[in-house]
C-alpha cells in the first residue's frame, strides 16, 4: 500500500508541476493563482495544499530541485578531484550532460529566461553556482600566483559565463545540440582558467 501511495504522491507533484509550468507560459509567474494550477492539473485545491504551501512555495521547491539536479552534472566527485590535477579540463565532458538537462527541462527554462518567473530562479542560480564554483576551485588547487586573478572575480566570471551560454541556447531556439555546446562551454572554461597546474 505504501508504494502505491507513493506513485500517486508523486503522479500529483508531476501534474502540479507540469500545470505550472505550462501557465507561466501563458500568464507569467505573477498572473498565476493556486486556483489556476489547480484547475489546469485536474486536481482540487486540498490535494495542492498537501504538496506546497502555495505557489511561491511550489515555486522554489521547484528551482531548487532543478538547480541541484544542474549542478550534480557538473560536479566534481572525490575520485576525480584526485586525477584532475594530471589532466586537462577539457578532457571531462561534464557539459553535455549540462545542456542535456537544459533540453529535459527546456519549457521551464524557457519561461525563466523570458522573465517569466520571479527573481527568486536568479538569485538561487547565481547562489548555487557560486557556492558551486567556490569549491571545485579548492578541490582544484588553482594558485593565486599562477592564475594572477583574483578569485572572487573568477568565480564571478564563471558563474556569468554559464548563465550567458544557457541564455544564448535558449534565444537562438536550442539550435545547436548539446553536444556542441558542452564541447564550446568547455572550450570557453579552458581559455579562463587552467586548471591540472601541478
Amino acid at each position: 500500500m505504501a508504494k502505491k501511495e507513493d506513485r500517486r504522491i508523486r503522479k500529483s507533484r508531476q501534474l502540479i508541476k507540469e500545470a505550472f509550468i505550462d501557465l507561466m507560459h501563458e500568464k507569467g509567474f505573477r498572473g498565476i493563482s493556486v486556483y489556476d494550477i489547480a484547475d489546469k492539473a485536474d486536481i482540487n485545491r486540498g490535494t495542492f495544499y498537501l504538496h506546497y504551501q502555495d505557489k511561491f512555495d511550489l515555486f522554489e521547491k521547484y528551482v531548487d530541485e532543478l538547480l541541484n539536479e544542474l549542478i550534480a552534472t557538473i560536479e566534481i566527485s572525490n575520485q576525480e578531484k584526485e586525477t584532475l590535477n594530471k589532466q586537462k579540463m577539457r578532457e571531462r565532458q561534464p557539459y553535455v550532460e549540462f545542456f542535456k538537462h537544459f533540453q529535459e527541462h527546456a519549457c521551464f527554462y524557457e519561461a525563466m529566461f523570458k522573465y517569466q518567473g520571479d527573481t527568486y530562479f536568479y538569485n538561487r542560480f547565481i547562489d548555487i553556482f557560486k557556492n558551486h564554483f567556490c569549491q571545485e576551485i579548492k578541490k582544484l588547487r588553482i594558485h593565486d600566483d599562477w592564475l594572477k586573478v583574483d578569485k572572487a572575480f573568477l568565480i564571478h566570471s564563471m558563474v556569468y559565463a554559464h548563465l550567458g551560454s544557457i541564455n544564448y541556447w535558449i534565444e537562438n531556439g536550442m539550435s545547436d545540440s548539446a553536444e556542441t555546446m558542452g564541447e564550446q562551454l568547455n572550450t570557453l572554461l579552458c581559455a579562463i582558467a587552467r586548471v591540472g597546474h601541478d
